[in-house]
C-alpha cells in the first residue's frame, strides 16, 4: 500500500486552531495557533513540505485560510455529514459537528469493539457515544466552562465574569469564589453524571476526554477516564482516508464493525 507521506490536519475551533502533521499515517507533532493565524502555520511546518491538507472547522467558513492552505498542498474539507467508518444513528448529520464525528471516530480507533464516550471540554461540552458495533449512538451538547462563567456574568447586573482555578474550594468565601466553585464543580458534577449514566446503558464503557479543558477536570475526574489531547486531529485523519466504497480507513487499518445506519 502506497504511503501517504506527510499531511497536515487542521481543526478549527471556535476560538483557535490545532495543527497537526502526519508523517506515513502517524502523527509526528501537533500545535495549538491562534485562530485563522497563517504565519503560524508556516512556523508549524517548519519548511516541510505536505502533500495535502484536511481541514474541519466548527465556526463560519474562513475563504482566506483555505485559499492560503491551498498554496501549500490540495485541501481536502470535512464535513460532520461525510463519509464515515462508524455507523450513525443520528438523525441531522447535516447539521452534526465535525469535530463531534472526528472525536467519535478517533475514540472508537482507540477502544476498537468497547463501547466508548468521547467528551470534549471546549467552548462547548460535548459528550458522543459510540457503541461496541461503532455506531455513533448520538449524544449531548451543554455549555462549556468559559461559557458558563460569561453567562453568569451578561445575564446577571452585578456578577463579575470569573475564570475559575482548577478544583476551587467549596464553599466558596466571596462572590469570586462562589461564582468559581459554581462553575466549575457544577461541570465537574454533571460531567460525572454523565458518565454515570452512560456507564449504566453501556458495559465496560470507555470514556476519553479532551479539548482544551480537559486536564483540570481529568485531574479531578481520577479513575478510568482518559484524557487524550489529539482525539480531534486523529478522528480528522481517519476521516480524510476513508473510503466508502471499501468501507476501510486504510491508514489506520480500522475496518467498520456492524450494520449501518444514519448517514453514509
Amino acid at each position: 500500500m502506497e504511503q501517504p507521506g506527510k499531511e497536515l490536519v487542521v481543526d478549527v475551533g471556535n476560538s483557535r486552531m490545532k495543527l497537526g502533521l502526519f508523517c506515513n499515517g502517524r502523527l509526528h507533532r501537533h500545535a495549538v495557533a491562534p485562530h485563522g493565524d497563517l504565519d503560524a502555520v508556516h512556523r508549524f511546518l517548519a519548511g516541510a513540505g505536505v502533500k495535502r491538507i484536511a481541514l474541519g472547522s466548527v465556526s463560519r467558513q474562513d475563504a482566506r485560510l483555505v485559499g492560503e492552505l491551498e498554496r501549500l498542498a490540495p485541501v481536502v474539507v470535512l464535513k460532520g455529514g461525510g463519509p464515515s467508518p462508524l455507523g450513525s444513528t443520528y438523525t441531522t448529520p447535516e447539521t452534526l459537528g465535525v469535530d463531534r464525528l472526528a472525536n467519535a471516530v478517533g475514540a472508537s480507533l482507540a477502544f476498537p469493539g468497547r463501547p466508548v464516550l468521547a467528551i470534549d471540554l471546549g467552548s462547548c461540552a460535548t459528550y458522543d457515544i459510540v457503541d461496541e458495533l461503532a455506531v455513533h449512538r448520538g449524544g449531548i451538547i451543554a455549555p462549556g466552562l468559559h461559557m458558563r462563567a460569561r453567562a453568569m456574568h451578561a445575564f446577571s447586573a452585578l456578577l463579575p465574569e470569573v475564570d475559575p482555578p482548577d478544583n476551587p474550594v467549596v464553599p466558596g468565601h466571596d462572590t469570586l469564589t462562589c461564582l468559581a466553585a459554581g462553575t466549575f464543580h457544577g461541570m465537574l458534577h454533571e460531567i460525572r453524571g454523565h458518565i454515570g449514566f452512560f456507564r449504566q446503558q453501556y458495559r465496560d464503557l470507555a470514556v476519553v476526554v479532551t479539548g482544551g479543558d480537559a486536564p483540570r477536570f481529568v485531574r479531578a475526574l481520577k479513575s478510568g477516564i482518559f484524557a487524550h489531547p489529539s482525539l480531534t486531529l486523529i478522528g480528522l485523519h481517519a476521516l480524510l482516508h476513508y473510503d466508502p466504497q471499501r468501507g476501510t480507513a486504510p491508514i489506520l487499518g480500522t475496518k467498520h464493525r456492524g450494520p449501518r445506519t444514519g448517514h453514509q
